[in-house]
């Protein structure tokens, strides 16, 4: 009774400060339309650069996605028939039910709507309500975040479910109860947007162990709450993961390409996921990107309070390393660093909010710093506006709008998929002649795959077929093919 009766009280005295302090309670009204108003036009400007980031034609890796679904004759087949890694299945699902011939904008819906909803996502897991503001800001403007979520792919998902996983999952430490479920159904989205979610899975894996460790100091203990956190999202996944083997048992699993490690490579991709986080100017090297982060997220680790300081160290620094130290192949490409890029930039979010939460001077640093971050993504965003992830539709109309038409190339595959899929939604027809037979086939075009600064004014074979330049694919970012067109010279 005496506990009830204290809190009674307290209650009273609250509302009485409220009615005796007026100014105080409007201050707060005020306070908080004014937050909800600033996410509010943070969601509404990331939404909008997403749609920008939508424009233009669809790139080799989105065609491929869509040409996987043509032979499927039930929605159900992506799970088990397909067995691509280019196959991200929600993406997939959105795809069969749009079809092939919808437009470039709603077929990258899915993925502007997830882009939209991540900037929602990491303003309610922020706290405090200048770093809500700050890390929305961060993740609506950052051209990594922009460019993935406006292609129909599965790293607008990758990145929000990442999030949304953190979230239930500090609400389970908390509170225990339905958030397990809450966190496996994250988990299961994360993998239906992408494989790569696995990656956040090691990440919280390993970050819940040490909170459990620092906690209790005891390995039954830490054993315990691992399993207990993760085997609703194992059951969950569990379903997923048996469709993908026996359709691996029945028609193998194809990886789209492999490429060798190297710590070039390696810094080459991590370095410039930093870069284009943050809208750095490219004389600052992969390394130095790579030491500055890793440095600040340990002196933030070994300082800080924070729970979260252990998640960044372990994200952003400890997994990173063990791609390294694994040699994982493909690392040159940015993409694969999405999860540590993801909580790198709700670390710098939390930052800065904290630094405008503060007052003073560390406000007049957070604040530049957050202006020079939209700056420097700003100029980045103009780039890929102006060249998009290239302009293939225009060469496939400048190869065939005299009728059929045949054309070489030196990558027959990749080529010959988008050359297909643009001339199928025209109603034109081209046919490809490959390498081995371009003396005799003697094509009427040649498209060469590569670097346009290295691509010659005119191409001549040994067989007296010569072709000149007629045309270029100019791109720029994370994703897109250079492609140089030339004609047959007769």
């Amino acid at each position: 009774m005496a506990k009830i009766d204290a809190s009674i009280a307290e209650a009273n005295v609250a509302i009485t400060n409220v009615y005796a302090d007026p100014l105080r309670s409007t201050a707060i009204r005020q306070w908080n339309a004014g937050l909800l108003l600033a996410i509010s036009t943070v969601v509404l400007v990331g939404l909008g650069l997403r749609l920008l980031g939508a424009r233009g034609d669809l790139w080799q890796d989105e065609v491929w996605s869509i040409t996987l679904l043509s032979p499927l004759t039930s929605i159900d087949q992506i799970f088990w028939r397909i067995n691509h890694d280019n196959n991200h299945f929600l993406n997939s699902i959105y795809q069969y039910v749009v079809g092939p011939d919808a437009a470039p904008l709603v077929q990258r819906g899915l993925s502007i709507a997830l882009g939209a909803c991540t900037v929602v996502a990491v303003a309610a897991i922020s706290r405090g309500r200048w770093a809500m503001i700050a890390s929305g800001l961060l993740f609506a403007v950052s051209y990594p975040m922009v460019h993935y979520g406006s292609e129909a792919r599965g790293y607008a998902g990758l990145v929000l479910f990442t999030l949304v996983a953190v979230a239930f999952l500090e609400r389970w430490f908390d509170r225990r109860g339905p958030y397990g479920v809450a966190f496996a159904a994250a988990i299961l989205l994360g993998f239906l947007s992408h494989l790569t979610m696995i990656e956040t899975v090691m990440v919280l894996a390993v970050w819940t162990a040490w909170l459990s460790w620092r906690r209790s100091r005891s390995l039954i203990v830490v054993n315990r709450e691992v399993v207990q956190a993760f085997l609703p999202a194992f059951l969950a996944v569990l379903p997923l993961a048996a469709a993908i083997l026996v359709g691996a048992r029945l028609f193998s699993f194809r990886i789209g390409g492999f490429s060798s490690f190297s710590l070039e490579r390696f810094a080459a991709g991590y370095g410039s996921m930093i870069r284009y986080l943050f809208g750095l100017p490219d004389w600052i090297g992969d390394w130095t990107c790579i030491a500055i982060v890793c440095a600040l997220i340990l002196a933030y680790a070994g300082v800080s309070r924070d729970r979260r300081a252990s998640l960044y160290a372990i994200g952003i620094v400890a997994l990173p390393a063990l791609m390294g130290a694994a040699h994982m192949p493909n690392v040159e490409f940015p993409r694969y660093f999405l999860v540590s890029g993801t909580l790198l930039l709700l670390w710098a979010g939390e930052t800065i909010g904290r630094g405008l939460d503060a007052g003073g001077t560390r406000r007049l640093c957070a604040a530049g710093m957050l202006m020079l971050v939209a700056g420097g993504n700003a100029a980045l965003l103009a780039r890929f506006y102006e060249h998009g992830r290239g302009s293939y539709s225009s060469m496939v109309d400048e190869m065939t709008k005299g009728g059929a038409a045949t054309y070489a190339t030196n990558a027959d595959f990749r080529t010959g998929m988008m050359v297909d899929y643009f001339a199928a939604r025209m109603g034109r027809q081209a046919s490809l002649v490959t390498q081995d037979r371009i003396c005799a086939g003697r094509a009427e075009w040649l498209i060469l795959e590569g670097d346009l600064q290295k691509q010659p004014e005119r191409v001549d074979f040994d067989c007296a077929l010569a072709y000149e330049r007629a045309g270029t694919s100019a791109l720029w970012g994370l994703s897109g093919l250079d492609w140089t067109l030339y004609s047959r010279r007769d």
